[in-house]
């Protein structure tokens, strides 16, 4: 049963001092799932106190480095305790070429373990017993997925980088929670369109129309102050 998540990074594009890039944990009852791995998420996790012997999913939504970057010496890391535990990556079909062509370059020979699901031959994933995994495809400049999680009566969406899209809408319907993107602000919705992202005003009507219950907003650009994100509401709430 889904238990909790926690937002380890929520940076859009860069890192910066005190904002890391993506990265998102969820706790089930059975194992743990981290979506996306950018830049820093290893020591994030550490930090955080979570634990190999619970991290059995990876979930990738599209190959941009601030969404992956942290993923190969995640592995690497992994790889040097001697991780035995089973560790499945799911993710865009690039992923296990990108993966085995990494893995060539930097010498590294054998991976324990490791399972790589391409999630557009597999949109729907059973992991591990009452939870569903549902994938669908959204409208980014390379291809990307949003991920929804349920089990028992919780679900939980994880959408980014994308264009305000009908899928979002379908993926997140009734959602307890919805983690979508926010990248500008609605002021700059016409580059927020150039560069294939959403305002934090389209978030919330997207929100809206999936009859969302709560709506976490993340994936701020640089330029965007702690003052600025303070300032949206949403259902009178921040």
């Amino acid at each position: 049963m889904l238990k909790s998540f926690q937002i380890l990074g929520y940076s859009g594009g860069v890192p910066t001092q005190k904002r890391g890039v993506t990265c998102v944990m969820v706790i089930d009852t059975s194992f743990d799932i981290m979506i996306d791995c950018g830049e820093g998420s290893y020591l994030r996790w550490q930090k955080a106190g979570y634990k190999w012997k619970d991290l059995k999913y990876i979930l990738i939504t599209h190959m941009h480095p601030d969404h992956t970057g942290g993923l190969i010496p995640l592995i690497f890391y992994r790889k040097l305790y001697n991780i035995e535990s089973p560790l499945t990556l799911i993710g865009p079909p690039n992923l296990s070429d990108y993966l085995t062509s990494c893995f060539h370059h930097l010498g590294i020979n054998s991976v324990q373990d490791l399972d790589i699901i391409n999630i557009e031959e597999n949109m729907e994933l059973q992991l591990g017993e009452n939870f569903n995994l549902c994938a669908m495809e959204m409208k980014h400049k390379i291809p990307c997925w949003g991920y929804a999680m349920q089990s028992g009566n919780k679900k939980l969406v994880f959408v980014t980088d994308t264009l305000r899209n009908t899928n979002t809408i379908e993926l997140a319907q009734e959602a307890d929670v919805l983690i979508h993107e926010a990248t500008f602000q609605h002021a700059q919705r016409d580059k927020a369109k150039k560069h294939f992202h959403t305002t934090e005003i389209q978030a919330m009507e997207i929100a809206n129309s999936a009859k969302a219950k709560r709506l976490i907003l993340t994936h701020f650009s640089q330029r965007l102050t702690d003052i600025d994100v303070k300032k949206w509401i949403w259902r009178g709430k921040p």
